[in-house]
């Protein structure tokens, strides 16, 4: 063959017949026409069916997001059939001929059994289905999504269990003031386009939507034309290109047109007010007003403008509110949603306060920036912010990959990398143009929760929303332990010795410090700890620890909390600094230019708090009013009650009442905080951890600069009364008008995470409760329908025995039928164990998302503190999965056989319930 004399087309024909180059025919190749490149994502249209394909590949870690974005959400759906969407989600889960539980094939079974992280999500423009895997497993990945888009089962019995759970889903967020608000808001605000209802669709059109309308809904919009399939992390083009074509390629385009909505929501002529009076123990006043859609050239301008008014301690709202104390919380936040939206300013209330006073508030502070505009150097502040975010956004596939969802849904992939761009041309002019515009009083939507207290008559309490505060109930939680064996909670490398080269640990100004080069750019995660040794042996105030960490933001010695809050908004950075079981954690994730910048602002909170007096008061009057929420919440009381059942007074996990939560935090002084940091802050046992693009002479300088003479700190450990053996019991604790109600099923185990028999437990656990392919989940939500969510773990383990529970949320009605459901399921595990295939395929689930975990520099530093704080070398990030292949199934058994007594279990029912466990009337 005279290769001079062959061109084009026929010269990469001959060199596949005479070399073999490439895994993809030329045939294969032309069917995927590339469209265009941004920002180093590929996108492709595969021409056969319509299909989009946008690839970012990142060969630093052996693991893949494959996910596929279909451009269908709640907008579609019309009065009837509301919440179709998000039902179909579900069921898509039920599978297809090839894969389903029948046969034992099921999606969950194929995909937990290599360890997939998984899942799905509906909202108002599209569904997302995705799956993060090790890269060898992508082609499985790829058949799935193929496969359930043409070929799901969509059976009547499938629908009719995944209803009921479903609506316990619908129900759970009933529970949530917050959420109830703004579902009502919306349907307000938009009464006649389709965002008017919210995803989860109305409550009797989830029980009576018949199966023949959700296959219908399947049949018109779940095509290859209307989906993109996106993949991001380590794959090979060809390869990709080959699997698509296999799988995908059987599946035609739509056959018809896809009715998309075109209902304008008509002009809106005067204000529109919604109350809602629930139980609740503080309240909130939100005011709404209509905006463009995330692709209008003004969005940008009104995410600024958001973030001025309502980001951290330096926004105009947490000024103007929260530093006076007329607020419990503050935020302002610009939906970006396809078509239209709403910029919603909210502000959460004691008691005390009236609302109609903060609505006027509100509405001073508003005209205040329209007649005044804002600062360029707060605009310049928020775009530095926005810019620091979109890098470390990339800290992983799968949140690359979210991040991509919402782009595409909003309209245009490309404004994932657009995007900041747009937000950078944004100047003080233009954030005043748009708070002209659209903060109009006759375009707005005002929203109250005005709660009801137990006793209350006249309506007019209030109640708080879980919003802001995502440290609620810490209190009941002392610690904040890390699971090693969480997919995001740890990491590997595909050449595991070689990485382990890349450790380098030294003592730096007295602190432990282990740093780690991964393939990450631009980017580090840092966390640490330090111990605060015997502090709780003193029957201690328990809250202490947490108001000290949480006045440590709050100004320092050096910069003012406006001063400080400024700074790191800057950085795009977060510094967080929580109390453990005997620890002091912290941790933030920066840019790796910034590094030096953010250890010397970290030790500044930690060496140099202020302590101001206002603050600390301002600080008590938002805990007190975090807990008393607690009151209302079924699963904080259900969760206290279990630990009270359990352990004794003195021991680091029993969990005081609400209570004495409120009664501790009303007697705190700040003269307790100043002593409690003076004593134990300090170079006891710390350990820092630095993951990412590393340069560590660089770190090492900084951590030297930032802490050298920091002293403080007291050697001890924690003393305790072991748990006495208890019998069993049942406790109900009755709240009324939740609609979902908690179960707590626990015991005593003594184990520690170091025990001999600690994995063999964990293993026999995960088959019962972990995950979608759980025993339980199978059962109790898949076969009976009866809940959102069940599931079993071991808790307090860390440096003391602890102990195995079940947690699900039921409706009231159906309380009972769940706990005996639940009930046979855990005397079948307890009597018989688990099986050689179920051992087999958790064993693989365990280290599977061990490695899947490689996704993010936090997860790999959070996996190493956690290692390192048991005792542990840090090598032993690469023995983890080998300890787990070395557990026989009899190990395993005889573990739950060992530590579960199925006639001594504590049973805790806290919800809407009385005494006997029967429903409440409503």
């Amino acid at each position: 063959m005279n290769l001079k004399m062959i061109k084009g087309k026929q010269f990469l024909m001959a060199m596949v017949i005479l070399f073999g180059i490439t895994q993809v025919s030329y045939a294969q190749q032309e069917k995927f026409k590339k469209i265009q490149e941004l920002g180093g994502i590929e996108e492709y249209l595969y021409e056969p069916n319509g299909l989009e394909l946008l690839l970012l590949k990142d060969n630093s870690a052996p693991v893949v997001t494959v996910q596929i974005v279909y451009r269908v959400g709640s907008k579609h759906e019309v009065s009837g059939n509301t919440g179709s969407t998000h039902l179909l989600e579900h069921l898509m889960f039920k599978g297809t001929e090839k894969f389903n539980k029948r046969i034992g094939t099921s999606i969950d079974k194929q995909l937990t059994s290599i360890g997939a992280y998984m899942n799905a999500t509906t909202w108002n423009d599209r569904t997302n289905y995705f799956e993060t895997i090790p890269s060898d497993k992508i082609e499985l990945a790829l058949e799935i999504e193929a496969d359930r888009m043409r070929n799901s089962l969509l059976l009547k019995e499938d629908k009719d269990a995944e209803m009921t759970v479903v609506r316990n889903e619908f129900e759970r967020g009933e529970n949530n003031p917050n959420s109830v608000l703004s579902k009502e808001i919306w349907a307000t605000a938009y009464m006649a386009h389709t965002y008017h209802h919210s995803t989860i669709g109305w409550k009797s059109d989830i029980e009576k939507m018949p199966i023949e309308v959700l296959r219908n809904f399947y049949n018109t919009y779940y095509w290859p034309d209307n989906a993109t399939l996106t993949i991001i992390g380590d794959f090979d083009k060809n390869e990709l290109f080959r699997y698509v074509d296999k799988h995908f390629g059987k599946i035609s385009k739509a056959p018809n047109p896809m009715p998309q909505p075109y209902t304008e929501e008509p002009e809106q002529f005067g204000p529109r007010r919604v109350v809602i009076k629930k139980p609740g123990q503080i309240g909130v006043v939100n005011v709404a007003y209509k905006i463009p859609g995330r692709m209008h050239e003004d969005l940008p301008a009104l995410a600024v403008l958001s973030e001025i008014l309502g980001s951290g301690p330096s926004s105009i709202l947490n000024r103007e509110f929260v530093d006076s104390g007329l607020g419990i919380y503050s935020y302002a936040d610009a939906s970006r949603f396809q078509d239209v939206g709403l910029f919603m300013v909210g502000v959460g209330i004691s008691p005390s306060t009236n609302h109609d006073s903060i609505y006027v508030k509100i509405g001073d502070v508003l005209r205040g920036v329209i007649e005044k505009g804002v600062e360029q150097s707060d605009v310049e502040r928020i775009k530095s912010r926005y810019q620091a975010q979109s890098i470390l956004a990339r800290d992983g596939s799968s949140q690359i990959a979210a991040a991509l969802t919402e782009a595409i849904a909003g309209g245009d992939w490309r404004d994932y990398v657009t995007g900041v761009q747009r937000i950078n041309k944004v100047t003080s002019e233009d954030v005043l143009r748009v708070a002209k515009q659209y903060l109009l009083e006759d375009q707005s939507t005002t929203g109250y929760f005005v709660p009801v207290l137990p006793g209350s008559n006249n309506g007019q309490q209030q109640s708080f929303s879980n919003y802001v505060d995502p440290e609620l109930g810490k209190y009941y939680y002392r610690h904040h332990e890390l699971d090693v064996h969480n997919p995001d909670a740890s990491s590997t490398k595909s050449d595991q010795e070689e990485e382990a080269n890349n450790f380098e640990r030294k003592e730096v100004a007295g602190i432990d410090v282990l740093s780690i080069k991964t393939g990450a750019k631009g980017l580090v995660s840092v966390t640490g700890s330090f111990s605060i040794g015997s502090f709780y042996n003193a029957d201690a105030n328990v809250t202490i620890p947490e108001l000290t960490t949480d006045m440590l933001s709050r100004g320092t010695t050096k910069n003012d909390k406006i001063q400080f809050a400024e700074k790191l908004q800057k950085l795009g950075v977060t510094i967080d600094v929580f109390p453990g079981i005997n620890t002091i954690n912290f941790g933030f994730k920066c840019l790796s230019q910034d590094v030096n910048e953010v250890f010397g602002l970290l030790a500044e909170e930690l060496r140099f708090p202020l302590f101001d007096e206002k603050e600390f008061d301002l600080l008590k009057n938002q805990k007190l009013n975090s807990v008393k929420q607690t009151l209302e919440s079924p699963g904080t009381r259900g969760n206290i009650a279990l630990s009270q059942a359990i352990y004794p007074k003195d021991h680091p996990n029993y969990y005081n009442t609400v209570e004495e939560s409120v009664k501790d935090i009303e007697e705190v002084t700040v003269d307790d905080l100043k002593s409690f940091h003076k004593k134990y802050f300090g170079l006891v046992d710390i350990h820092i951890v630095i993951a990412g693009d590393v340069n560590t002479s660089d770190i090492h300088e900084a951590i030297k600069a930032s802490f050298k003479g920091w002293k403080g700190g007291i050697e001890g450990n924690i003393s305790y009364s072991e748990p006495s053996p208890t019998k069993g019991q049942v406790k109900v604790i009755g709240i009324p008008l939740k609609p979902s109600a908690e179960l707590y099923i626990g015991q005593y185990t003594g184990l520690k995470r170091i025990d001999p028999d600690y994995l063999p437990f964990y293993l026999g656990n995960a088959v019962l409760g972990s995950g979608f392919s759980g025993r339980l989940m199978r059962t109790v939500r898949d076969e009976s329908g009866l809940t959102y969510n069940i599931s079993s773990y071991h808790d307090g383990h860390k440096i003391s025995g602890g102990h195995w529970a079940v947690n699900a949320s039921f409706n009231p009605d159906l309380f009972q039928e769940g706990l005996d459901v639940t009930m046979n399921q855990l005397e079948k595990w307890a009597k018989e164990g688990i099986t050689q295939e179920e051992h087999d395929r958790i064993k693989s689930n365990i280290t599977g998302s061990f490695k899947v975990g490689l996704a993010t520099t936090r997860g790999l530093s959070n996996a190493l503190l956690n290692f390192i704080e048991l005792g542990y070398e840090p090598e032993y990030i690469y023995q983890f999965s080998k300890d787990i292949e070395a557990i026989a199934l009899k190990q395993t058994n005889d573990a739950i056989n060992k530590y579960i007594d199925v006639n001594n279990l504590i049973v805790i029912k806290s919800g809407s319930l009385n005494p006997d466990g029967s429903p409440m009337k409503k």
